[in-house]
């Protein structure tokens, strides 16, 4: 505590008989200390896994309602799909990279709605190739081709480099201490996906008939693919608060 001397000096010039001197009164005032408390920003990480694969969030408070997220997700899985009557075995590679705006509109609940941007680096490698005895139908080539003559098809499936980003969740890392769950349901807009296909090992004779089938069954993959402009993501996790 701090002491503060507050002198308070009256000066009274009144006449009695031969005059008089009043002595000013000190008054000593007691003034507490006043420390503003220090205030650290938390900071968050979560770890999730999800559509966009595994993922690391590192999360900090923007004010009471708003927090901001980075985020990176990465992963790879092997399968087979049915594209223009063709059976493709493709390998999808994940990988994001995310900053995105948390808001939290109710007060005391952990509901947010989230935006934001994505580096999209997701992309899928495809082929397909005849079976023995079979042929591999492309294009407007009647009864198809021969492992012998076609070889195999590769391909190739890209999409924008970068993705704005809607969506919900659960979850607000930075009012929570140590370990809690976080999830979150959202949609990426990844653009058109960009197709390329090409065949490999072809007979050298029919190359230029199978590069011109192969480019109209380019086309017919691509076209079945246009409508893939959104990318769902769903995730769940847990977070720990520093």
């Amino acid at each position: 505590m701090k002491k503060l001397t507050l002198s308070l000096v009256v000066l009274l010039s009144i006449n009695v008989y031969a005059g008089g001197d009043i002595t000013p009164p000190v008054i000593d005032v007691i003034v507490p200390d006043v420390v503003p408390p220090m205030v650290t920003p938390d900071y968050a990480v979560d770890l999730k896994v999800g559509t966009l694969g595994l993922g690391l969030d590192f999360s900090m408070p923007i004010n009471e309602q708003f927090n901001v997220r980075l985020n990176l997700n990465g992963g790879s899985y092997d399968d087979t799909s049915n594209e223009a009557g063709i059976d493709y075995s493709y390998s999808l590679d994940l990988l994001t990279a995310g900053i995105l705006v948390d808001y939290y509109p109710m007060s005391g609940s952990e509901f947010r709605v989230s935006g934001g941007v994505y580096y999209n680096g997701n992309e899928a490698d495809l082929c397909a190739r005849p079976q023995a005895g079979t042929n591999l139908d492309i294009g407007l080539k009647a009864g198809g081709y021969s492992v012998a003559d076609l070889g195999s098809l590769k391909g190739n499936v890209d999409f924008d480099d970068i993705a704005p980003y809607v969506g919900i969740g659960w979850g607000n890392a930075v009012k929570n201490s140590g370990w809690s769950f976080n999830a979150d349901v959202g949609i990426m807009y990844q653009g058109t996906p960009d197709v390329t296909l090409e065949a490999i090992g072809s007979a050298p004779a029919l190359k230029a008939e199978i590069d011109a089938n192969v480019a109209i069954e380019e086309a017919d993959l691509q076209n079945d693919l246009d409508d893939y402009k959104i990318y769902p993501v769903i995730s769940v996790g847990v977070t720990y608060t520093f």
